[in-house]
């Protein structure tokens, strides 16, 4: 079994994330599965995580402007970021959250 390198987050700051769905799709259950083990595996205790149904909070997804679900928003650190699908593709939601790791 090969040793991976540790690899440490380089923190800009606890990340606050909303991920928006529509009910309990697949598409739904999958992302929240898949943004869950990536904050557990990469972020630790430097994040928090607001799930929010759009069928049960229509006017939330209207105020943040929410097209396609699932959407998962990063509302700080700035700049607000969106990623939109399940969130299966690790180094996209890497890229696109702005996280970045030193060895």
């Amino acid at each position: 079994m090969e040793n991976k390198p540790q690899l440490e987050i380089i923190a800009t700051g606890k990340l606050m994330l909303q991920l928006y769905i529509t009910g309990m799709s697949q598409n739904s259950v999958r992302a929240i599965q898949n943004i869950t083990r990536f904050c557990d595996l990469y972020l630790k205790d430097q994040f928090e995580l607001e799930v929010i149904d759009i069928y049960k909070n229509p006017s939330v997804a209207e105020e943040q402007k929410i097209v396609f679900s699932p959407s998962l928003i990063k509302q700080l650190p700035l700049p607000k970021k969106i990623l939109i699908g399940d969130l299966s593709d690790t180094k996209k939601v890497l890229n696109g959250l702005g996280i970045t790791f030193k060895e």
